[in-house]
């Protein structure tokens, strides 16, 4: 119990006798607005993290193209179109079959094999170039939200070491207030009583950072 707390019960000196009050509050209010803040941010810094694995994991893919190619591959079907045009290529194969008097020849066979295989060459590489594409995109939008994490990250790292500084100052200035209050109260009596004495003791408590506080 400080020589303050003896005093505290007259009225209105309750806030003059306990300054560090001041830092208490202003504490108070540094750590909700911290924490506020941090609450809104944290989202976008935990969607970032959660980017580093897959994009890293989409990384290793594209280092191995040949693998990622034949996954994909295996996953191809003949779309819609494709079939569509499979069916017109044989039916004109044979129309052109049958105009020439060639109706079942291997040549004639042989020119609608060679043209559904175009067709499927060319309907599979399309499949393959779109999930390239859709694959690409994918990894665009992850490394923005990485990207925003990041940046997220290191704002809150700034704020956490602002902070930091900040609550020291305020643990400082409460342990630090009832000293140089009491430097204040002497010097102003002791001048009260020997005018200029107050100045001598004010001077001195420059070396007593508990009654300074310095």
């Amino acid at each position: 119990m400080s020589w303050l707390d003896y005093l505290s019960p007259i009225p209105g000196l309750g806030s003059f006798l306990h300054p560090e009050d001041a830092y208490k509050d202003a504490e108070k209010a540094s750590n909700r607005g911290y924490n506020e803040s941090k609450g809104y941010q944290q989202p976008f810094y935990n969607n970032g993290v959660d980017q580093i694995g897959r994009l890293n994991s989409a990384e290793n893919s594209l280092l191995d193209p040949s693998k990622l190619e034949n996954d994909w591959a295996s996953q191809y079907e003949t779309s819609p179109y494709a079939k569509q045009m499979l069916d017109e290529n044989q039916s004109q194969g044979l129309d052109a079959a049958s105009a020439m008097g060639l109706n079942g020849s291997s040549a004639a066979l042989g020119n609608i094999q060679q043209g559904a295989g175009n067709i499927v060459k060319k309907d599979r590489q399309q499949f393959l170039n779109d999930l390239m594409e859709k694959y690409l995109a994918g990894i665009g939008l992850g490394k923005g939200f990485y990207d925003t994490g990041a940046s997220t990250g290191a704002n809150m790292g700034a704020n956490a070491i602002t902070h930091g500084n900040n609550v020291a100052g305020f643990k400082y200035g409460q342990a630090a207030a009832p000293g140089k209050l009491f430097g204040q109260v002497a010097g102003g009596v002791a001048n009260y009583a020997v005018p200029g004495a107050g100045q001598i003791f004010n001077a001195g408590n420059k070396y007593n950072p508990a009654a300074a506080g310095a």
